[in-house]
């Protein structure tokens, strides 16, 4: 003969069906913010990786402007990985010289009316204005 407690304690024991389906819905939200999470980060990581092509590009420009004899500087252009950069005179003085680098490569793209948010792009131009002081 069975005891009334052992009857109980075989009702009580294992989940019942409202707390399976309660822990799978927990855990679909805990995947799918897993999910989102991850592809912000790779997002932001190739971000991260374009911007630091970009600015290396730029700046091995500028160190070959600055390696350039005074006298000598001119148009140019400078190729760095997917970054090409371009250089022209602006303005020169007795004192100094003026140029636009123009960096062209992959890179975000501006916001505009057709494009509401930012997207990555194979063929972005951005241009920085450099003084070269005479020495």
């Amino acid at each position: 003969m069975r005891s009334p407690e052992s009857r109980e304690t075989r009702r009580r024991a294992g989940f019942s069906l409202i707390e399976l389906v309660m822990s799978l819905v927990v855990l679909a939200f805990g995947v799918v913010g897993l999910a989102t999470t991850s592809l912000f980060i790779t997002r932001q990581l190739t971000l991260a990786e374009i911007t630091t092509a970009r600015a290396t590009a730029t700046r091995s420009a500028m160190e070959r402007i600055r390696a350039t004899p005074y006298d000598s500087i001119g148009p140019g252009a400078d190729t760095t990985g997917a970054m090409v950069v371009t250089w022209t005179v602006t303005a020169t003085t007795s004192q100094t010289t003026s140029l636009d680098l123009v960096t062209l490569g992959p890179g975000l793209a501006s916001i505009s009316e057709d494009r509401p948010t930012p997207t990555l792009s194979s063929a972005v131009a951005d241009t920085l204005s450099y003084t070269v002081l005479k020495p």
